[in-house]
């Protein structure tokens, strides 16, 4: 996914994923990381379980992101511990795009509206990553 992520035909997937470029803090080694994203009010929100231990390497504040097949450099918020936060968050990437939700382990209802105590749950086991890049015009968004 990455490859195509970087390559010109990016658009096939990057409507719904961007690719983190990610440095261990302590190997020096590069990673590259696909997530699933939206951009909310002009932040990039994306997602991971906090079992999932790399994004504690995203903790310095700044991170590289290929975005829509452009590379770009980013101002990083993580909400680790704020359930509430993250449920919001999550609860706006669902409706963003509803496939999401079984990768999060929420079920949707008929109008595929997200379960309540699913989302409950959810955001217990998840990170949220906000991504801001430059130009970007960041309002008012979840969990801010």
């Amino acid at each position: 996914m990455a490859f195509v992520l970087k390559s010109s035909i990016h658009w096939l997937v990057s409507f719904q994923l961007m690719l983190l470029i990610v440095i261990g803090r302590k190997t020096g080694r590069q990673f590259e990381i696909p997530v699933s994203f939206a951009k909310l009010d002009g932040v990039y929100v994306a997602l991971t379980l906090k079992a999932n231990q790399w994004w504690r390497n995203l903790r310095g504040g700044t991170c590289t992101a290929v975005i829509r097949g452009e590379r770009v450099a980013c101002t990083i918020h993580i909400i680790d511990e704020d359930v509430s936060s993250i449920e919001q968050n999550l609860r706006a990437l669902i409706n963003h795009n509803p496939l999401d939700a079984p990768f999060a382990g929420v079920r949707l209802n008929w109008r595929l509206k997200p379960n309540e105590d699913d989302l409950r749950t959810a955001a217990q086991r998840h990170v949220v990553l906000r991504l801001e890049a430059p130009g970007s015009s960041a309002n008012t968004t979840p969990g801010s």
